[in-house]
This record gives structure tokens, C-alpha cells and sequence, in this order.
């Protein structure tokens, strides 16, 4: 009888002495697998927000939220940060603070009926956008001309 021949042979002894309790610890594996897909893990609370997630608790637009930013009269905190990619950062406990102020500041804002493009407006941008290509391969001619390469090919 080889190595091999006898571990198999240990192997399959303790598997029978121990089925009951091996079953149970696979069972019990499975069943903790299937809750783990079932279960949302809460987020860590972040000290920190960004202006998306702003934007999107008050309900406005990014350009909305320029002018909020730049006009002192609402008092909007200070950012903390700017993050690597750019964007930048705010404390997130004074935000939820300020919330309540400029949620209902923001009802009661100005807002602008969109513009409506008809008749000849209409007719105008329409021709602007078809004849795009043609202003560009002109504009490239006048440039070639005052280069004085519009002779040498």
C-alpha cells in the first residue's frame, strides 16, 4: 500500500466518523452565502459630500448650484476640500444643516420659461446647423490664404 492509498484511507475513516458535523458545517457555509446576498451592508457615513449629491438632495441643476455657491447671500458653507479628480468637496454635517434654508430659498427662486423656437427662429437654426460643414472648410481657406500657404498646396 502507497502513501496516497493510505491517506485516502484516513480521509475516508474521519469523513465517516464525522458526517454529521461536516454536513452541518457545509450546510450552515451555504445557508450564510445565500443570506449575504440577501443582506445590504449600510454604507460608512462619510464626512464629507460632494457637489452631485448636493445638486441632487436640494432638486436643482449644476448651473443652479454655480450661483448658489458664488452669492454670498445664501450662505452656503465653505468647501473643505478638492478632492484628486477635481471635484470638489464640503463638509457634510454643516450641508445638512443649510439644507432646509435653500430648499425652501429655492422655491421660491425665479425660473425662466424655456425657449420656444418657432417660425423663422426655427427656420434660422436649422440653416446654421446644415450649412456647419461649409462655414468650417471656408474658415480653413481664409487661414490657409493669410498663411500664404493657399499657393504652395
Amino acid at each position: 500500500m502507497n502513501q496516497r492509498d493510505k491517506q485516502r484511507k484516513r480521509c475516508l475513516e474521519y469523513y465517516h466518523k464525522n458526517k454529521k458535523a461536516i454536513h452541518e458545517r457545509v450546510m450552515l457555509k451555504r445557508k450564510m452565502g445565500r443570506l449575504k446576498a440577501n443582506v445590504v451592508i449600510p454604507p460608512v457615513p462619510q464626512k464629507s459630500i460632494t457637489k452631485k449629491e448636493i445638486m441632487a438632495l436640494i432638486g436643482i441643476k449644476a448651473l443652479m448650484l454655480d450661483k448658489i455657491i458664488k452669492d454670498s447671500k445664501y450662505c452656503m458653507p465653505k468647501h473643505v476640500a478638492t478632492h484628486i479628480d477635481g471635484s470638489i468637496l464640503y463638509n457634510r454635517a454643516e450641508i445638512m444643516d443649510w439644507l432646509p434654508y435653500i430648499r425652501e430659498v429655492c422655491a421660491f427662486m425665479y425660473k425662466r420659461p424655456p425657449i420656444k423656437l418657432t417660425g423663422m427662429a426655427a427656420s434660422i437654426v436649422e440653416f446654421m446647423h446644415r450649412s456647419k460643414d461649409m462655414e468650417l472648410y471656408c474658415d480653413e481657406l481664409r487661414r490657409k490664404q493669410l498663411d500664404g500657404r493657399i499657393n504652395n498646396g
